[in-house]
């Protein structure tokens, strides 16, 4: 028993390739994508960080402020 492969036409050929090379642009897009999601978020915690101690510090300055003006 022989297995029969479809033969395929040139246009049909043509056409699924030409799916494929759409599909491979697209992957690379998206892994750009989240590539650069990936960036932001690590660029990010330490930010959230630096911006969390410069609040903290700017209210235990005014707090200290407003102690000293009434004291």
């Amino acid at each position: 028993m022989m297995c029969a492969t479809p033969v395929l036409e040139p246009a049909d050929l043509r056409e699924q390739l030409a799916h494929i090379d759409r599909m491979r642009a697209e992957l690379q897009k998206l892994n750009a994508d989240t590539l650069k999601i990936l960036q932001d978020t690590t660029l990010a915690r330490p930010q959230l960080l630096f911006h969390g101690a410069v609040t903290m510090a700017a209210m235990i300055g005014t707090v200290a402020a407003i102690v000293q003006l009434f004291h």
